[in-house]
């Protein structure tokens, strides 16, 4: 409920990309809750998930996806204060130049780090069982979706939406986003 909907879903390749799912907000925002982030990491672990489960093996093809959801968790750890093992405090600074992080010292014990992982790895697989038990409970609706974009390719946030109202999933909207805070 506090992921960003779904803008797009293309199948058709494009560079190191075998396709991709873009979600976009419904409005502007400056801050992010730690409900929004770990429903948007189990949003970008659906496709290991249909991978693991539904075509039995792993490909690189969701390497992009743990990657990104990995550095989020981490941040959420240690940047955002977001861990209630780790608590209130900012273990990297993030710093940033030229769009890269510079690399310094670590600001932590082994011990620390080993307790970040821990947490950044909880984390990943109470998402990793959350995109399950979606994908889970809406096998039909991804099965018709999945149906569609091998007919069209690309499938657009209104025709995504009717596919899924057509499979008993109600769309979230933006007052549903403003009475959840």
């Amino acid at each position: 409920p506090y992921a960003d909907p779904v803008h797009k879903i293309s199948i058709i390749s494009r560079g190191r990309a075998a396709g991709y799912t873009l979600k976009l907000p419904i409005e502007d925002r400056k801050l992010q809750s730690k409900k929004e982030f770990l429903d948007d990491i189990a949003v970008s672990l659906g496709g290991y998930i249909v991978e693991r489960d539904i075509f039995g093996d792993l490909t690189t093809g969701s390497s992009n996806d743990l990657q990104v959801s990995t550095a989020l968790a981490r941040d959420m750890v240690t940047k955002y204060g977001m861990s209630e093992k780790i608590g209130p405090v900012a273990l990297e600074s993030g710093e940033v130049m030229f769009g890269k992080g510079i690399a310094t010292d670590k600001e932590y014990s082994e011990k620390i780090g080993a307790e970040i992982d821990n947490e950044v790895s909880k984390i990943m697989n109470g998402a990793l069982d959350k995109a399950q038990d979606i994908i889970t409970e809406h096998r039909k609706a991804l099965d018709n979706i999945s149906a569609r974009l091998i007919e069209v390719e690309t499938i657009e946030r209104e025709e995504f939406e009717t596919l899924l109202i057509a499979n008993g999933i109600v769309p979230k909207k933006k007052k549903d986003i403003e009475h959840s805070k």
